[in-house]
């Protein structure tokens, strides 16, 4: 019995949950072709692409706009920081690369330089930073270029993207349609935006 199985179908999806409304982006593999895409994989240029637009649409998304704009009024000529959540795989592929689908937004956020993210949290937490700081005991380093105490700065955003699965059975057929969800939360006050 030979089943077709379509990652992405005709389309994958980009929703943001934006709390009163959503925003869909769909991407169409059957577009112009470029030799990436093979059937049953999602590959790297339609992560990027997600990723892209996923960026893009949370940063435009009109509570986000909004957020800015208090956010500027409380902190003249500051940036938010933004926490980076790993992507979640709530697939059933074992085999999707959520790791590059998080560096690829961690990519998109800094370049669209609306809001820093923070690498003293959130999954791109480096022990570097930490161990970086630790060097005031160090008699070998200048110590006026040692990070002091008390510097670094906590997120005020949260981000929790997550790719999710939806599989539907027609007879013999098999379609499988992967969702990339991001949550985007203030954490101030716990809201979703």
């Amino acid at each position: 019995m030979k089943h077709s199985l379509f990652i992405l179908g005709a389309t994958i999806s980009t929703i943001f949950l934006t709390g009163c409304g959503t925003t869909t982006t769909e991407f169409d593999p059957s577009g112009p072709p470029t030799g990436i895409r093979v059937e049953g994989h999602i590959s790297s240029e339609e992560m990027r692409l997600v990723a892209r637009e996923a960026v893009r649409g949370a940063m435009t998304n009109p509570r986000f706009k909004k957020f800015l704009k208090e956010f500027e009024a409380e902190n003249p000529n500051k940036t938010p920081i933004l926490k980076l959540d790993k992507v979640v795989n709530n697939t059933d592929d074992p085999d999707l690369n959520v790791d590059e689908m998080t560096e690829l937004l961690n990519t998109e956020l800094i370049n669209a330089g609306i809001v820093d993210v923070t690498m003293a949290e959130g999954v791109g937490r480096s022990n570097a930073v930490a161990a970086s700081r630790d060097l005031e005991d160090d008699e070998n380093f200048d110590q006026k270029t040692v990070a002091k105490r008390g510097t670094l700065k906590a997120a005020r955003l949260v981000l929790r993207p997550k790719i999710i699965t939806n599989t539907t059975t027609d007879g013999r057929k098999r379609i499988v349609v992967r969702t990339f969800v991001m949550d985007m939360g203030d954490i101030h006050s716990g809201t979703i935006m």
